[in-house]
């Protein structure tokens, strides 16, 4: 695991929504936007198992994630790493992410599409080893 500075940990912690990016069947990347919650040094995603990106991450499990906030002073961080299925509560992970995403009425109507969907939709996270900071360039 790379070491992530209180400065990098504090842009990570904000909602802000990340890029992902994963190799295809083919080699070529695939990139997606994506709702992310940052703990304990990890990025928490998740994503309908039929998705492309998901069934890209069965074949090859790393991925790269881009945080970034895109006006002046513009700043990112981006985040490489191998991606593994998390063992969490995939309707608590979506509640926090939605309530923070789109506020508390319209979060917590979002979440409730996710309170049986546990087969349907993998909890993943991506564990950096790689941390390319952008956050202090001018």
């Amino acid at each position: 695991m790379a070491a992530i500075d209180t400065g990098i940990d504090e842009f990570l912690r904000q909602t802000l929504v990340a890029v992902i990016s994963t190799v295809d069947k083919s080699g070529r990347p695939r990139s997606a936007p994506i709702w992310f919650h940052w703990e304990d040094g990890a990025a928490y995603m998740f994503t309908d198992r039929s998705t492309l990106k998901w069934r890209n991450i069965q074949r090859y499990p790393y991925a790269s994630l881009c945080v970034d906030w895109r006006e002046p002073p513009y700043k990112s961080v981006i985040l490489d790493g191998p991606i593994e299925e998390a063992e969490r509560s995939l309707y608590e992970l979506v509640l926090s992410m939605s309530l923070r995403y789109y506020g508390e009425e319209q979060g917590a109507n979002f979440a409730e599409d996710y309170k049986h969907q546990s087969k349907n939709v993998a909890v993943f996270r991506l564990v950096p080893e790689r941390v390319a900071n952008y956050l202090d360039k001018e």
